[in-house]
């Protein structure tokens, strides 16, 4: 990985390398040099300010991107790497610059230590004379502050309007000196003090010729202080070195990604010279784009994908976050579309009436059209559109998710467990990663909970929609996700076979043979019979019982107790041989395995409703939710 991102990172071009550079936030000061009339340099009395923040507009855009450049020039690696060790208050790295953050007691910032280091990066006499001024003045807390009172954002005045108090320094927020020399100066100490510090520790640091190595600090906590890390039994020390040169393309590449300029996840193309320019061209354009306004990973993707489909493949794919590494792997080949053995486009049928059928020509669409519908918007959130806007996607695949903004404890245990199944499948095309069970899963349990969840009012089911979506999820999509699609269960032709076979049975043509056939009747059933309820509560969690029962005659006598409980009602002479067959029919699988048939049963038109009731009524009907 290492290597691969330091040839990344060197590829880059200049340009699209300063893209994105911004200030820290917090108050920027910088001192400028004067000569006096006796010719000597020094601190001129006036200097210039501003304060910085994200969400703020810059009132001295020039200035600050001035300190942008020099702060880049003149911080340190990391907290461990300080000038200031142990402390870690001051987080500049360099004789030019001093910064700490506005809440830091003075008294506590090792001044002598820090400069003293500091100037050890001088290499000519005029760069250590400027240094030397640029102490002078804020070698002690009594010098900083004589600086800071005359700045009213740091503490304003207690008779200060609005405006000012708005803009006071708030705790946590640097206050950084700049010394006003060129960006070239400041470079010349910053690439000594890169150079001991880009390892892990120089404990290792070996010489090949002229160029240096040692163990990589790019996200590695390799310490030789804490014994439990290092290897106990192996016969070497470090597992592998890096080049100098790779160090500081690392540094660089850590630094560019921390910016948000790249999509996300990164593609990282290596191999090919001509996808790879394509990718820096669009990676480009992108990034000097308003970030509201930037393609997604998979419009840059769509848009790779249509000039080299052929060729598109062997890259590296990097999930970078809130300056962590989430997920590195190589993509051997990227597969765009989704296709069934003999080239269709996936497609979600309407078995039950949902108004749902999509139909999933590539990957993205799955993701976009599919995930919020399986996850109820956990893991892929359609954010709401603005009026004559097209509605955009917050992707959690690697995000911290609070369970109390799912739609239940379950919906959050499902997206945790299978998310970096679905990531592999879109992004990777690992069209393995998600299995028929896992999908199952998914569906089932999501079902469950809506059925729990439902409330009738209105008479309307406040959860009918999204369970008849699920259900179609689930028949219409099942068989694809197996291996070289050889398991010979096609849940559309179960549902094409059930349907007529029901009709045949409700009228005493047939009986039931198949598990199958007593799944899907036993739904009918339990349906038709609970429509005979006079009570407001209709809801589905009354089917739920029925779908937690584990033991075939259990269920049969609790479809028993139910029909006792309504047998005052009128019933059609479509429901005496179903009824009979499902209470007396011995099935061989598990009623778990059975529920997806049940539910269908359940959710399909229902044909007990017949036209010669057996006592009264001969008007009934289907209700509206099952026709």
């Amino acid at each position: 990985m290492l290597k691969e991102l330091s040839i990344f990172t060197q590829s880059l071009d200049a340009d699209l390398k300063e893209i994105g550079i911004e200030p820290r936030e917090g108050l920027h000061i910088v001192l400028p040099l004067e000569e006096s009339p006796e010719g000597d340099i020094r601190i001129a009395d006036h200097f210039e300010y501003d304060l910085y923040r994200k969400k703020r507009p810059k009132s001295n855009e020039e200035l600050l991107k001035k300190c942008a450049a020099w702060a880049r020039a003149a911080w340190m690696v990391d907290t461990n790497k300080c000038l200031d060790l142990p402390g870690k208050k001051i987080h500049s790295a360099s004789p030019f610059c001093l910064a700490y953050k506005f809440g830091s007691l003075l008294t506590d910032l090792q001044l002598e230590v820090y400069f003293n280091k500091a100037g050890k990066f001088l290499q000519d006499e005029k760069s250590s004379q400027q240094a030397q001024r640029f102490r002078q003045t804020l070698n002690s807390w009594e010098k900083i502050q004589q600086l800071l009172i005359q700045i009213p954002e740091v503490i304003p005045p207690e008779d200060a309007d609005k405006e000012l108090k708005t803009r006071a320094l708030k705790e946590g927020e640097y206050i950084i000196f700049y010394l006003d020399i060129p960006l070239e100066v400041y470079q010349k100490p910053n690439a000594t003090y890169l150079q001991d510090r880009l390892f892990n520790t120089n404990e290792y640091n070996t010489s090949v010729g002229e160029e240096i190595f040692g163990t990589s600090a790019f996200f590695n906590g390799f310490s030789s202080k804490k014994p439990f890390l290092l290897h106990q039994t192996a016969p070497f020390t470090v597992a592998g070195r890096i080049s100098a040169g790779d160090a500081l393309q690392l540094h660089e590449f850590g630094e560019l990604v921390s910016r948000n300029i790249f999509p996300r996840p990164l593609p990282i193309f290596i191999y090919n010279d001509e996808i790879q320019k394509h990718s820096f061209r669009l990676f480009k354009e992108e990034a000097l784009k308003d970030p509201t306004q930037r393609k997604t990973h998979s419009q840059i993707i769509t848009e790779l994908y249509k000039d080299h489909k052929d060729e598109l493949g062997n890259y590296y794919l990097l999930y970078y976050q809130q300056g962590q590494i989430k997920d590195f792997d190589f993509v051997s080949r990227f597969e765009y579309h989704l296709h069934d053995l003999q080239g269709n486009a996936w497609t979600v049928t309407d078995w039950f009436g949902a108004g749902y059928a999509p139909v999933f020509y590539d990957v993205f669409k799955f993701q976009n059209s599919l995930l919020p519908v399986i996850f109820n918007n956990a893991l892929v959130v359609r954010t709401k559109a603005k009026k004559g806007e097209e509605g955009a996607f917050q992707l959690r695949f690697f995000d911290e998710i609070d369970p109390q903004y799912c739609k239940t404890d379950n919906t959050h245990l499902l997206v945790m467990k299978y998310r970096q199944a679905f990531y592999d499948f879109i992004y990777k095309s690992k069209r393995q990663a998600v299995t028929q069970a896992m999908f199952q899963d998914i569906l089932l349990t999501g079902i469950l909970d809506d059925l729990r969840l439902d409330r009738y009012e209105n008479r309307q089911h406040s959860e009918d929609a999204t369970i008849r979506r699920k259900l179609n999820v689930l028949f219409s999509l099942h068989f694809h996700f197996q291996p070289y699609q050889i398991n010979p269960v096609f849940m559309p032709n179960q549902l094409t076979e059930l349907r007529p076979f029901m009709a045949q049975l409700a009228s005493g043509e047939t009986t039931i043979d198949t598990d199958e056939q007593f799944a899907f009747a036993a739904g009918q059933v339990i349906y038709y019979i609970q429509a005979k309820s006079k009570s407001e509560d209709r809801s589905y969690a009354r089917l739920e019982p029925f779908l937690q029962q584990t033991d075939s005659k259990q269920f049969q006598q609790a479809v028993v107790k139910l029909f006792d409980r309504y047998k005052h009602e009128t019933y059609s002479a479509s429901f005496r041989e179903p009824m009979a067959n499902v209470i007396s029919y011995a099935p061989k699988q598990s009623l778990k395995s059975l529920m997806p048939l049940m539910l269908a049963g359940f959710f399909s038109k229902n044909f007990l409703f017949g036209e010669k009731p057996t006592i009264g009524d001969e008007t009934q009907q289907l209700p509206a939710t099952n026709e």
